[in-house]
């Protein structure tokens, strides 16, 4: 008995550390499993991936490129780091890698992917809101409501608070922008 029990712990040891960096994907809405679910998966808001490494960040970077809310979307991994997904309609394929500044990464996905669209909340927002959305860009005048679709939310660590009447964004690794709000509006864009 004393060889079995041994090898027993060794086998479940490698089992369970082989699972170890796999996290929860869940709805927030419904608390489905994005993975598992048979329902269509969506992109909660504007998506800002850098096109030539079709790579995003969980600090959401303001890249160049463009996948607009609701846009459909297949899950293909998830892991305690990394989050991999394709274009439902093009099978372009997207690596989301967690940032170390990130503090929860299954928390930062279940904003940016969900079974459920917003679409018709979208269309009740103002002229000004869905033309920032359908760019992907921030324009004084916007709600914060317009402003979390169209460049999504601010990182956690810069903008612990979206009650807050200053949001700060990073275009890149190195250059910050802020968006202050007055009475829930953009009433400055700061670069």
């Amino acid at each position: 008995m004393s060889f079995y029990k041994p090898c027993l712990l060794a086998t479940a040891a490698i089992i369970l550390s082989g699972c170890a960096g796999v996290i929860p994907l869940t709805d927030k809405v419904t608390g489905e499993d994005l993975i598992q679910t048979n329902k269509p998966v969506y992109t909660l808001v504007n998506l800002h991936p850098d096109e030539k490494r079709m790579k995003l960040y969980s600090v959401n970077f303001q890249q160049d490129g463009l996948i607009p809310v609701c846009t459909q979307v297949n899950i293909v991994d998830v892991t305690n780091k990394n989050l991999t997904f394709k274009i439902s309609s093009t099978d372009k394929q997207y690596n989301l890698t967690k940032h170390k500044s990130s503090p929860d990464f299954s928390k930062y996905l279940s904003h940016y992917f969900g079974t459920e669209c917003n679409n018709s909340k979208i269309k009740k927002l103002s002229a000004l809101d869905q033309k920032g959305i359908k760019k992907g860009v921030v324009t004084e005048g916007m709600t914060k409501e317009g402003v979390k679709y169209a460049i999504g939310f601010p990182p956690e660590h810069k903008t612990p608070d979206l009650n807050s009447n200053k949001w700060r964004y990073w275009k890149n690794r190195f250059n910050t922008f802020n968006v202050e709000f007055k009475d829930n509006k953009v009433s400055n864009i700061i670069d």
